[in-house]
């Protein structure tokens, strides 16, 4: 007797005509390729609207740090101000991009003193904030109105990369009622 080793054909149990389920290597290649150029498309629109997100939440936590400031000012019936963060301590700097300190003048002395300060505001990352002019602070009366004021004061908030055209910049002006109000601008 012979013995044959032969291997039998393989079959599928589905029929001669029916194809296995999955991707083929091309399939998935094209897939791929047209997600990455997707992707390269809405990149730079994503990043934008990253840069506007940042300086529009920089501008609405500025108005509510001068809200605050102001309804300190209000409540305890003394003078409050706000104004740019000396670096490394909770006293008034010269820089507005350092942040901002909120006080209020509890032994009206006129200046700020240890254990006056109300609130440290840490800077925003990838935000410019300027003032327009040259004031130092901006401060409150006990009825909400801005001290010593002539003029509204106006701030700059300008996404650190403001492309020409773009809409990632905020002009936050302080009236001298002390109402903030933001409009949007456009990069030089």
């Amino acid at each position: 007797m012979a013995c044959s080793w032969a291997l039998a054909p393989a079959t599928n149990p589905r029929g001669p005509a029916a194809r296995s389920a999955g991707f083929t290597l091309i399939e998935l290649m094209v897939t791929i390729g047209l997600v990455a150029v997707l992707a390269a498309l809405a990149l730079p629109t994503f990043s934008e609207s990253i840069r506007s997100n940042r300086v529009t939440t920089a501008a609405n936590l500025t108005i509510a740090t001068l809200n605050y400031a102001r309804t300190e000012a209000i409540r305890s019936k003394t003078t409050s101000s706000v104004c740019p963060r000396n670096p490394g301590d909770d006293k008034c700097g010269s820089d507005w991009k350092n942040g901002l300190t909120v006080w209020t003048d509890d032994n009206s002395s006129g200046a700020w003193d240890a254990g006056e300060t109300r609130r440290i505001i840490e800077p925003t990352k990838g935000v410019d904030f300027a003032q327009v002019g040259d004031s130092t602070a901006i401060s409150f009366d006990s009825r909400g109105r801005v001290v010593d004021a002539a003029a509204a004061r106006t701030f700059s908030l300008t996404a650190q990369e403001c492309k020409s055209g773009a809409t990632t910049k905020r002009l936050l002006t302080v009236s001298v009622l002390g109402q903030a109000t933001v409009e949007k601008g456009v990069c030089p």
